[in-house]
């Protein structure tokens, strides 16, 4: 089936977004009057004569490209189509992709990084090599789609590291399950958890096996969509996935999407 047929028309995609940001009803946001007529994409207000359009008055300001483009953008970046499969699909070039995927990003509802209890596995990600690469500390409250990613800007990752990740992102008395890394050892000294470990050299990954599957899937991700990440964008790319997987839901459409990232259009008067 073509992707296409996904797509609502022009005006299908104007109202719905309109719906968001004008929720009780088009409204001039300068004044507040009602009585707004239309010219071509534009709206213009009876009373107070001031110009404004769908674009101007949300995070669309600055779009030169026509909703249903936006629309299938947001389809592909909502089911994961990679950056190149989507330039193929939209006519747009790579880097207005990767911009307005970045933008889609910051439209992502603000979520805290969860305090995760209870059965909690804890682990490390390195990437980018020993002079220039960066680190992730990540914690899964197993059994759960609670996860809590903290990015460290260097190659390695330290004691201090791992109490300050557990002081922000992990409750007391929590049962802590991790690899047999030194940075953990006795670190029950410094933050009050119940600390288990295996040691991966001897085969063992019973207790760490869902933080390992969680870096892969991380990993695929990344890879799959984006082809690469530098460290300027890895925490955007880092609260993506957060999102993605501890929250599915926002992702299910792009009307759900737009549904969560547009705010009522608030009134100047």
């Amino acid at each position: 089936m073509s992707i296409v047929k996904f797509i609502p028309s022009e005006a299908k995609c104007q109202s719905l977004i309109r719906k968001q940001a004008f929720p009780k009803g088009l409204k001039c946001p300068h004044c507040g009057f009602s009585r707004i007529y239309k010219l071509e994409n534009r709206y213009r207000c009876k009373r107070c004569r001031k110009p404004f359009s769908l674009k101007s008055v949300s995070w669309l300001k600055g779009m030169r490209f026509n909703y249903q483009t936006f629309w299938l953008l947001i389809y592909c970046w909502t089911k994961q189509i990679p950056v190149d499969q989507t330039s193929s699909l939209t006519g747009l070039s790579i880097p207005t992709i990767r911009k307005w995927f970045s933008k889609f990003r910051t439209q992502l509802p603000y979520q805290d990084w969860l305090r995760l209890e209870g059965n909690v596995v804890i682990d490390e990600m390195y990437r980018g090599g020993k002079k220039k690469g960066y680190s992730v500390v990540g914690a899964k409250q197993k059994g759960t789609k609670n996860i809590s990613l903290t990015l460290i800007k260097k190659p390695s990752v330290d004691r201090k590291d791992a109490v300050t990740f557990l002081e922000n992102n992990i409750k007391p008395n929590s049962n802590l399950f991790s690899d047999g890394s030194a940075i953990y050892k006795g670190i029950a000294n410094w933050w009050p958890v119940n600390h288990y470990y295996e040691v991966h050299s001897k085969g063992q990954f019973a207790l760490t096996a869902e933080i390992e599957g969680l870096w892969g899937n991380f990993t695929t991700f990344v890879r799959r969509m984006y082809h690469h990440v530098t460290l300027k964008k890895i925490e955007e790319l880092l609260y993506e996935f957060f999102h993605r997987f501890s929250h599915p839901e926002m992702f299910e459409s792009p009307n759900k999407f737009i549904e969560i990232s547009f705010k009522a259009v608030p009134f100047a008067f």
